[in-house]
């Protein structure tokens, strides 16, 4: 394996740490008891010998905290990483994850045809994370596709992925992690130390994640809901708007998690943690990276919380205009229906679906004096024409009499009443197999 390789991705990988953790070349200088941060400046461009940077490498993850397990994977140095079908499905974010961490993502042939069969299957959960991950992948420099062209006669795609491994290694020269949720892959790899292709479970992959800061506290702090914080340790900024580690996938933020934890937690608990996180500088717009890229806006509108919503937007300044958007590569375009604002996400329910509480909702969000009523989404669908989708009267009538534009057309030249007469033809856009877009 390539040493400059290694030493490059470690420089790398050290400066984000300290830049993650709010910490200037100087004061990392001082934490490190060195004279001058002149000297933190060739650590970080490697200009030092490869064993002196990695002696460097731990005393940087000491300072910041940061358990074995961590440091293990901070210094493993330059990797590729190869999700398998079981870890896609089961974190669908996963790939933005790893290219956070990894000098490259290779993506499996072989996985796409997977996950493009459980697709073609029907419209159930699983077909719909399928599709979501086979429309949110972009390909480019970091992350490539690799074809299986082994042994025809091989149809293990175990094996297959293994092979795909194993020419990366080849082909860039560095060791290659595939991260899998299943334990098959034990039965196929080489177990000695020098083997070049190491099956990860995601759970493991997750609980060691190389978030560069202390998770312990921030899954503690997650965990926590009282009437005063006064005495609790007040996070850094980076850590008020970390993602936190569940099941198996890293998403939502603490303020996300506050508002989706419902009935569990009295309201007013909930008020005096979200209030006090944004007092410590945490985003109350920023995004989850976890399936739908919604702040947290849209996750009590998701939940019909009421009560919340008027929170979020009248005493936090919550904007009602934060469309999703994936929060590790504003880059990426007409992904997974970008640009879902608040106001669609609550008009996208069927008349059975509404309640007092939803309709509250759009009435909160329509009297506010920011709101942008006609705004479109990647498809081109205004809160009026989700409304008409599934044959929602009630909310129609309530866009039409705010006065939004009834001249606004979809990506397919479709107007609201186009949509609206389709539901009546084919029922509730929600419900019919395979055209599910929210």
């Amino acid at each position: 394996m390539s040493e400059q390789n290694d030493i490059l991705f470690l420089c790398r990988r050290m400066r984000e740490l300290r830049e993650k953790n709010n910490c200037s070349q100087d004061k990392m200088a001082e934490k490190l008891n060195i004279a001058n941060k002149s000297t933190i400046s060739r650590i970080e461009s490697g200009k030092i010998s490869y064993k002196n940077l990695i002696s460097f490498a731990r005393e940087y993850c000491e300072a910041f905290g940061m358990s074995e397990a961590q440091i293990d994977k901070f210094l493993r140095g330059d990797r590729i990483a190869i999700p398998d079908t079981s870890a896609l499905l089961s974190n669908p974010q996963l790939i933005d994850e790893l290219n956070q961490e990894y000098n490259k993502v290779v993506i499996p042939k072989t996985v796409i045809d997977e996950l493009d069969s459980i697709k073609n299957r029907g419209m159930n959960k699983l077909a719909t994370i399928a599709w979501e991950i086979i429309n949110s992948i972009r390909y480019g420099e970091r992350v490539i596709s690799m074809g299986y062209e082994g042994d025809n006669t091989e149809d293990n795609n175990d094996c297959k992925i293994i092979w795909i491994a194993e020419k990366a290694v080849e082909t860039y020269g560095c060791k290659v992690d595939i991260i899998t949720n299943d334990t098959d892959y034990s039965a196929y790899l080489k177990t000695d130390g020098e083997s070049n292709v190491k099956a990860i479970h995601l759970r493991e992959y997750m609980m060691t994640k190389q978030n560069i800061m202390n998770m312990s506290f921030l899954v503690e702090l997650n965990n926590y809901y009282a009437d005063s914080y006064e005495d609790y340790q007040r996070p850094s900024k980076a850590e008020a708007n970390a993602y936190i580690p569940d099941e198996g996938r890293v998403g939502n933020t603490l303020i996300i998690n506050a508002v989706r934890i419902g009935r569990k937690v009295p309201f007013e608990q909930r008020k005096k943690k979200i209030l006090w996180l944004i007092s410590c500088d945490a985003d109350i717009d920023q995004r989850d990276c976890n399936r739908r890229y919604f702040p947290p806006l849209s996750h009590a509108i998701q939940m019909g919380d009421d009560e919340m919503v008027d929170f979020l937007l009248n005493e936090c300044g919550a904007n009602p205009n934060a469309g999703s958007r994936n929060p590790f590569d504003a880059s990426k375009v007409r992904q997974k229906n970008e640009g879902n604002m608040p106001l669609m996400i609550a008009s996208f329910f069927t008349k059975e679906e509404w309640s007092p509480r939803r309709e509250r909702i759009v009435q909160l969000l329509l009297a506010h004096e920011a709101i942008s009523v006609n705004q479109q989404d990647a498809n081109g669908f205004t809160a009026l024409i989700k409304a008409c989708t599934n044959g929602n009267a009630r909310c129609r009538n309530l866009l039409l009499d705010a006065g939004v534009d009834t001249r606004i057309v979809d990506i397919n030249g479709k107007n609201y009443m186009d949509h609206w007469n389709e539901c009546l033809v084919y029922g509730p856009l929600k419900n019919r197999n395979g055209k599910r877009r929210k």
